[in-house]
């Protein structure tokens, strides 16, 4: 299930509890689980954003959220690269 998971992630280049689960047909909170180990176990890289930013606001994809939220994101790191090449 986690090769699946992190396939689906590489395939559709986003990272959504409700998404996952619907797609793999399991719980969103065996979902959430799920990325969490990939996350532990150094396939996915988390980053969360930072209250300090480089970006012009008007180069921004994430300018709309900002001041409202962190925009959390997810980076397939080389050992999950090499993962889903062996799938």
């Amino acid at each position: 299930m986690l090769k699946e998971t992190l396939k689906l992630i590489d395939e559709t280049n986003l990272y959504s509890d409700l998404y996952i689960s619907k797609s793999l047909n399991i719980s969103k909170d065996m979902a959430k689980a799920l990325v969490e180990d990939l996350i532990r176990m150094g396939y996915l890289i988390e980053d969360i954003g930072s209250s300090t930013c480089e970006t012009s606001c008007n180069r921004c994809p994430y300018a709309r959220s900002c001041n409202t939220t962190l925009v959390k994101t997810f980076k397939i790191s080389s050992k999950g690269e090499n993962l889903l090449k062996s799938i």
